[in-house]
C-alpha cells in the first residue's frame, strides 16, 4: 500500500479550499490578476482542476468525461468545485493503492505530442503544479490587498489535529 495519499490528500484539500474561497468571491475579484501569474483568479482555479482531470487520465487511466473541467469551455465555479471533490476521491484511492512508480505513463503535451515517462515524473509534476498555481493565487490576492484562506500543509495538518499550537 502506498503512502502517496498524504501529499495527494493535501493537494486535494488545498485545491478544494481555494475553489470554495473563489466561489464565495464577488465577480470582480475573480477577474483580478497580476504580472507573473497565468491569468485571472477564475482562470487559474479552472486551470487547476482542468489539469487535475488530465493528470487523472494519464496517471490513473481515468477517461476524460463529457463534463470534465476544461479551460476552453468551463465557466461555472460550482461545477469546478464538484469535479474537484470527485477527483479528490479518485486521487485518494489511487494514493492508497499499490503504485509502480517506475511504470511508464503517457501524457499529451501542449503541442499535441505524446510523451512517455516513468510515473514518478508525472506524479512529481502533478504535485508541483498545484502548489505553483496556488502560490500564484496568493500573489494575485496579495498584490490586490486581499487575503486568501490559509492553505499550507501546516494549516491542513492543524485542521486534522496533527499539529498542536501553544
Amino acid at each position: 500500500m502506498s503512502d502517496l495519499w498524504v501529499p495527494i490528500d493535501y493537494d486535494n484539500w488545498a485545491t478544494e479550499t481555494l475553489v470554495e474561497f473563489g466561489l464565495a468571491r464577488p465577480a470582480e475579484q475573480l477577474e483580478l490578476t497580476t504580472p507573473g501569474t497565468m491569468g485571472t483568479v477564475k482562470a487559474t482555479l479552472i486551470h487547476l482542476v482542468a489539469a487535475k482531470e488530465r493528470y487523472a487520465s494519464s496517471l490513473i487511466g481515468l477517461p476524460l468525461r463529457d463534463d470534465a473541467v476544461r479551460e476552453t469551455t468551463t465557466t461555472d465555479l460550482g461545477h469546478v468545485l464538484d469535479r474537484a471533490r470527485q477527483l479528490s476521491v479518485v486521487f485518494k484511492t489511487f494514493g492508497t493503492g499499490t503504485i509502480d512508480l517506475d511504470s511508464t505513463v503517457e501524457r499529451r503535451a501542449a503541442d499535441g505530442a505524446v510523451q512517455k515517462m516513468p510515473m514518478w515524473v508525472l506524479l512529481a509534476q502533478f504535485l508541483h503544479h498545484g502548489n505553483e498555481h496556488r502560490a500564484q493565487l496568493g500573489s494575485i490576492f496579495g498584490a490586490n490587498g486581499l487575503e486568501l484562506p490559509q492553505y499550507s500543509a501546516f494549516h491542513w495538518a492543524q485542521k486534522l489535529g496533527k499539529v498542536k499550537l501553544p
